[in-house]
């Protein structure tokens, strides 16, 4: 016995389908661009907090070598620079 005088067609399923995956092409979009310009910030806050808890130059310099976005670079050449390393090898002086 049909408990259901008019039973769902295959129509009625489609757009519940398409809205899904339209909302998950979307929400994917979204994180993607959130992700690329957020993750340097959060980079260069990791670098940051490496430097203020005294990380030796080879350690920041293998972090700096995970970027490749130029403003990054150029705030970490400078901060670099300014604790005395010059180099992988180097010494802190600050």
């Amino acid at each position: 016995m049909n408990t259901h005088p008019n039973p769902p067609n295959h129509a009625t399923k489609r757009p519940t389908w398409a809205g899904a995956a339209l909302a998950g092409i979307a929400a994917a979009a979204l994180l993607a661009a959130i992700g690329c310009s957020g993750s340097v910030v959060h980079n260069y806050r990791t670098f940051q907090s490496a430097l203020d808890r005294g990380a030796s130059c080879s350690e920041l310099y293998d972090q700096r070598s995970r970027h490749d976005d130029e403003t990054t670079l150029a705030k970490m050449d400078r901060d670099l620079d300014r604790i005395g390393c010059t180099s992988p090898d180097a010494t802190r002086n600050d």
